[in-house]
């Protein structure tokens, strides 16, 4: 980052910053310094490692076979160092892996600098700080030991234990990458818990005894830091709720770190005030961003496991996330909004690439999720699939979904994001998706990657980049400050439904847009209108697996690599000019492809209809 663009990050920084939130972060920094030799201090002296039942296993009850058997083809894979990073990249990453390096890049960041002196935003050779953390969350350890556990091969576990033990001797507390992040070490906790809990049921006493020394090492060093160094403030987003239930699992699982951070009844208060806080009264998450959805409930289900439940209306906010869930994910080929960047908070899927239609499946009680039932028990009482052929509007979060036996059409009319940074947002305001017989059609572009390619960042989360009409000359607000940062925020958009039609609209700069979504009759017509006064672009950006081919003067027919042929037709008042370009979009975390788009230039009013092509 140039120094002139570093000044503004830190001036907008501090913009989104209360008086007492700068003062704040003044003492801690401060105190950063001193960080290293207490942790090496806490990491050496005696601590008492009584350990409770939680969690509560049920490798002794019945097992899903299909559970077994890919849990052993996946452990056997592990071991030899093969590993698939954000659900779907197949990587080397040694075995034991390299704990340093960016393995999508080759890029090796020296773990001897004292974490306090690095920049995790911005690393040597563009390598990607939560590339990095993806090996560094332990979920594959935990991985090998439930194979050990219900499959009695403790081959898998001892490897794990290994591997760990190599972890801590390269990492010491406080230097290098994997101390940057309190919300990182909240992950390795919790899946440190499972792990532990594993290895112990498997009643080995030699696994015992190594799995003592390793705790020792790694549990209350892990539990100090995450709470003094917990996320407050602006920065108080997922991250806190992964912090504050990581420490209510570990309080609850081991009792004595209660004395070196605060009773487990307080950090839940706090988790319960945060979840609320972060959940709308809708069940939609405030941070307007899917993927984060569902890992932050997941860390919210963990922690009330821990403690026989949260309280007050978390309960009953909960339930609402999940049904919110339910109704605005779509499984067949997920495309979320907002950022997304792969995550899984424990490995309890039957495969990382099918989690989404796996939790849906859970929260359902469907055969698919069978394994999260395995692990996890019965989901929240009272939910329901999504009714088919009507509108299902969420007012507080701005999402509107509607569903038939061959279309899902998701709009959006959110404001940008949660808080005045707004981390995860993208300026996606009126963007409408489309999937047509469960084959995506009409996507969002997607992530790409947080800190290694920041042009590419900042493009898939631009208004050119989604399908809300903008104008020709483009828009200049709210700015991109950062990975995690914008500056602005646009207002809230207004949305209506009334019969068939979702009507959404945005005041903005440009002007007022008016979108009209009528989904009816087998087709989704939608119609914008923005005034006379300028030129306004649409751009229909298709998934990966559609081609396109013009039929006529307004025309278009976008055919499917497995057959399906969908027909655009699009009239208006003064279209000035179309046509097909080919733009990157991001499936997946660190994943790019090319896929083709219309773009339209207009005046006043377009009406695009989609349709089955005969």
């Amino acid at each position: 980052m140039k120094l002139g663009q570093k000044a503004s990050w830190y001036a907008q920084r501090l913009r989104a910053m209360s008086v007492g939130e700068i003062g704040r972060r003044v003492i801690e920094r401060w105190g950063r310094a001193a960080e290293p030799a207490k942790l090496k201090k806490l990491s050496r002296s005696p601590w008492d490692g009584t350990f409770t039942d939680f969690p509560k296993l049920p490798w002794r009850e019945r097992v899903p076979q299909e559970l077994r058997k890919q849990l052993a083809a996946d452990a056997e894979r592990l071991v030899r160092g093969e590993w698939e990073l954000f659900g779907w990249r197949s990587i080397e990453v040694g075995a034991p892996p390299c704990w340093h390096r960016d393995a999508t890049l080759g890029v090796v960041i020296d773990p001897e600098v004292p974490a306090r002196k690095l920049d995790h935003r911005h690393l040597e050779h563009g390598a990607d700080a939560r590339a990095i953390w993806e090996i560094n969350r332990w979920s594959e350890m935990t991985r090998m030991a439930m194979h050990s556990a219900l499959n009695g091969d403790v081959h898998a576990i001892r490897v794990a234990q290994l591997w760990l033990e190599d972890w801590c001797d390269r990492n010491r507390p406080g230097h290098g990458i994997n101390w940057t992040s309190p919300l990182e070490a909240a992950l390795r906790l919790m899946n440190f818990c499972w792990f532990d809990a594993l290895v112990r049921g498997c009643n080995d006493p030699e696994l015992a005894r190594r799995q003592d020394e390793l705790t020792a090492r790694i549990v209350p060093v892990h539990a100090w830091w995450i709470w003094r160094r917990r996320s407050f403030g602006s920065s108080a987003n997922n991250h806190l709720i992964g912090e504050l239930a990581a420490l209510v699992m570990a309080i609850t699982r081991w009792p004595a770190l209660a004395r070196m951070t605060s009773s487990v009844m307080h950090v839940r208060e706090l988790l319960e005030r945060d979840f609320l806080r972060q959940f709308a009264t809708d069940g939609g998450n405030q941070e307007q961003a899917l993927h984060y959805h569902l890992f932050a409930w997941e860390m919210g289900w963990h922690a009330a496991a821990a403690v026989g439940g949260l309280g007050g209306e978390v309960p009953d906010r909960m339930r609402k996330a999940a049904q919110f869930f339910i109704d605005v994910a779509e499984t067949s080929e997920p495309w979320d909004y907002g950022d997304s960047d792969d995550a899984q908070v424990l490995p309890l899927a039957l495969k990382r690439c099918r989690a989404v239609g796996e939790f849906r499946g859970w929260l359902l009680n469907k055969p698919e999720g069978a394994s999260l039932r395995f692990w996890m028990g019965a989901p929240p009482a009272g939910l329901k699939a999504t009714a088919r052929s009507t509108w299902h509007r969420y007012v507080e979060s701005g999402q509107a979904v509607w569903r038939d036996a061959r279309w899902t059409v998701r709009a959006d009319a959110s404001p940008l994001g949660f808080g005045a940074m707004a981390a995860h947002g993208h300026l996606d305001a009126l963007h409408v998706s489309l999937w047509f017989e469960q084959h995506a059609l009409v996507v969002d572009p997607g992530t790409g990657a947080y800190y290694s390619d920041p042009a590419l960042r900042a493009q898939l989360a631009s208004w050119e980049a989604h399908n809300g009409p903008v104008p020709l000359c483009g828009r200049t607000t709210p700015r991109r400050m950062g990975a995690f940062l914008w500056a602005d925020h646009h207002d809230r958009p207004a949305v209506e439904i009334s019969d068939d039609i979702c009507v959404m609209r945005l005041a903005h700069e440009g002007g007022p847009v008016q979108r009209a979504v009528c989904a009816a009759q087998g087709q989704v017509e939608i119609c914008d209108n923005v005034g006379d006064a300028q030129e306004h672009v649409v751009t229909w950006q298709l998934a990966p697996g559609w081609t396109i081919e013009k039929t006529g003067g307004q025309a278009f027919v976008c055919s499917h690599e497995e057959g399906l042929r969908v027909q655009g037709l699009f009239n208006g008042d003064a279209i000035s000019g179309w046509e097909t370009v080919e733009r990157e979009v991001s499936p997946h975390f660190r994943e790019l492809t090319r896929s083709l788009a219309v773009r339209i230039i207009f005046k006043g009013t377009l009406t695009t209809l989609w349709s089955k092509a005969g």
